[in-house]
């Protein structure tokens, strides 16, 4: 199976849906006082963080497609498909802890094994990118 780098863009464009819809529940439940989204999110720090993870992932997503782009690389299919599911995985945590403040995070339990092979993606993915990009920068000199 061939993977682009475009793939990077699809991600970033989802994990932006994702922030604006974020930003839209925390209005809700900050000027409007909405309770059927007090409710739904009853920790609101976690849902401002998952907010700003995503934004961050959209913007890390975005970057290193145009760096890839400006340096004509194609990154192994490995490095793309693990900024992924990390740039999505992570601040997906945050997400469920904004529904469910109180899930186990303790590396044995499903949830901290769960995010901890995010994290683990995530670092794969955006070392593996770095490098990349590094690398031609550097023979680019």
């Amino acid at each position: 199976m061939h993977i682009e780098s475009s793939i990077l863009v699809v991600a970033g464009s989802l994990a932006l849906t994702v922030t604006l819809g974020l930003a839209w529940c925390l209005a809700g439940i900050r000027y409007l006082s909405s309770g059927f989204l007090k409710k739904l999110f009853p920790s609101y720090q976690y849902l401002l963080k998952a907010h700003i993870d995503f934004l961050l992932m959209t913007g890390l997503l975005m970057v290193f497609f145009l760096l890839f782009a400006h340096f004509q690389l194609s990154p192994a299919p490995l490095v793309l498909v693990a900024m992924c599911i990390g740039s999505l995985g992570n601040p997906a945590g945050f997400l469920a802890l904004a529904i469910k403040p109180d899930l186990p995070q303790r590396p044995n339990s499903l949830f901290g094994a769960v995010m901890t092979g995010s994290f683990i993606l995530t670092t794969v993915g955006y070392l593996g990118a770095a490098w990349y990009v590094a690398r031609a920068a550097v023979v680019g000199l």
